[in-house]
């Protein structure tokens, strides 16, 4: 059974999958989301074809690598981690 994750931490214990980093001890809020690898911003960018731009519609992408996470209409506000 495939695990599906990108990166993660745990406390403790490995989980079954036996990936992601351990800590002993739970970590702050912000520590948290820098060991989970959630340490960066979702961008919303327009959509182009080769029509032109798609109104109303946005992509929203993580800042890191560019890698699209859903699309949204315009009226979709992003909540940061």
């Amino acid at each position: 059974m495939a695990a599906l994750v990108e990166s993660m931490f745990s406390v403790r214990k490995t989980p079954w999958h036996g990936l992601g980093t351990v800590v002993k001890e739970a970590p702050d809020s912000g520590e948290a989301l820098r060991l989970a690898g959630l340490d960066w911003e979702v961008i919303q960018s327009p959509i182009f074809t080769n029509h032109g731009k798609v109104e109303g519609w946005k992509a929203n992408v993580r800042s890191t690598d560019r890698q699209v996470l859903g699309v949204v209409t315009d009226r979709y506000r992003v909540v940061q981690n």
